[in-house]
């Protein structure tokens, strides 16, 4: 009897136990079939945590929200009224464009909009495309008013203060705060041509000309770019050269160059970049030449944002900003660093403080990850590294500076020169004399 009562509590635990199973492996099925398929063309991601800790403000929004990110926070709420303002006068210059006709050139791009976006949105269908279409028309109206000044009414808020300016170049450059860049070029398409103020352009142009400040190269625009994924990647596009930099020297290690200071001291002559290209630095014959760079308030978050997108996207390769920031981390180790490129026009020092400078250099490189054997700058630093390890270089440096520093110097060094030139001849002389 006892065996009996055994057998049938155990099959009823199998039972309970199978039931059991059953229920969770349905469960885990349907939270499977529940999960939306991985986006395949994602470009617009959130800023790594790693990188974020280190700075956070420099990758949060100060007044502007674009896209579903940062979507309907209450701190950003002011802007919201503008975009309104922005897209009815846009309406009112084409009343021949119906709303309707750019809700649904939106619904169309709605689900390829959503699968650039690196994580799942929370926005229902109306909210989204309601969302693409207002941000999308206000980032449209804003570079149309900046190009054209005819276009901007008397009390323009945005254009009267130059703070909300300031802060809307800083808030379009984010990577948490972009549209998919076929959506401006889609509402753009139906805005073309409807200002006779406002001559036929393209978003690259109107791009280009927003963010000219920033000191791009002066690219031919066309009206095509090839692979453009939102405003941030176009600037990126418009910083680096068009063809990466080939190794031609195979290395038995990979070394990083010396401070600024130090390949000062061992004779290196520094000299201002006079091309466009940011990241067109060059060492031939002991001279490094470096283009201009303007460090100021937005600088931090301008870097950043590349790095950040650079870092999130395996399809930013070589990873130029990201090995430009290295490169410039390394060199500047000091404020002196920071005193000497300064005096050779390389630097353009906004911010006031060379500390400053060389403390944002070195937050930029915190936590960011590159890749040794791809790095843009190796020959550079190997070559300049070299230079700096040869004693000649280094004497001829150090009698530079301690003896030929000012024309007074190098006379009181001749003379040294000379007098201990006719002490060797008069001791020569007396030796020879009592020898006779």
């Amino acid at each position: 009897m006892e065996d009996e009562n055994t057998a049938t509590e155990e099959s009823n635990r199998r039972e309970e136990n199978g039931n059991a199973d059953s229920l969770l492996t349905a469960s885990i099925t349907k939270k499977l079939r529940s999960l939306p398929p991985l986006p395949s063309q994602c470009c617009i991601y959130r800023v790594p945590d790693t990188l974020r800790r280190v700075n956070e403000e420099a990758f949060v929004p100060r007044i502007l929200s674009i896209g579903p990110i940062h979507h309907g926070k209450e701190s950003l709420q002011d802007m919201e009224g503008h975009k309104w303002q922005y897209f009815k006068s846009l309406l009112q210059r084409k009343p021949g464009v119906m709303v309707g006709n750019y809700v649904k050139a939106m619904r169309k791009l709605e689900a390829r909009a959503r699968g650039c976006y690196a994580e799942s949105i929370n926005c229902n269908s109306d909210e989204f495309v309601e969302m693409m279409l207002l941000d999308g028309c206000f980032i449209i109206e804003l570079f149309l008013k900046n190009k054209n000044k005819q276009l901007r009414g008397e009390g323009d808020p945005i254009f009267r203060r130059t703070m909300v300016l300031t802060d809307l170049h800083r808030d379009l450059i984010l990577l948490e705060n972009q549209l998919p860049f076929f959506v401006l070029e889609t509402l753009f398409n139906l805005i073309e041509n409807t200002d006779q103020e406002c001559p036929s352009t393209s978003v690259l142009e109107l791009t280009y000309v927003f963010f000219k400040f920033l000191g791009l190269q002066e690219v031919l625009i066309r009206d095509s770019q090839p692979d453009v994924k939102h405003l941030l990647d176009l600037l990126r596009l418009w910083f680096v050269p068009s063809s990466p930099t080939k190794s031609n020297r195979s290395k038995s290690r990979f070394e990083l160059i010396r401070s600024v200071k130090e390949l000062h001291e061992a004779g290196v002559k520094f000299k201002k970049g006079t091309v466009s290209c940011l990241m067109d630095i060059k060492f031939i014959d002991g001279v490094l030449e470096i283009p201009p760079l303007t460090i100021e308030d937005t600088t931090d978050s301008l870097l950043g944002n590349l790095i950040a997108f650079e870092q999130s996207c395996n399809r930013c390769t070589p990873r130029y900003i990201t090995d430009y920031v290295i490169l410039m981390e390394y060199l500047i180790n000091s404020p002196k660093d920071v005193a000497l490129l300064s005096r050779y026009g390389i630097i353009k020092n906004l911010l006031g403080d060379n500390e400053g400078v060389s403390h944002l250099f070195k937050k930029l490189g915190k936590e960011v990850v590159f890749n040794s054997d791809k790095f843009q700058f190796s020959n550079l630093c190997y070559d300049a590294n070299d230079y700096h390890k040869s004693r000649w270089h280094v004497w001829k440096a150090t009698l530079r500076r301690d003896y030929f520093y000012n024309p007074w110097a190098i006379i009181s060094f001749i003379g040294a020169v000379l007098l201990l030139f006719f002490t060797l001849i008069q001791t020569v002389c007396s030796i020879l004399s009592l020898k006779k």
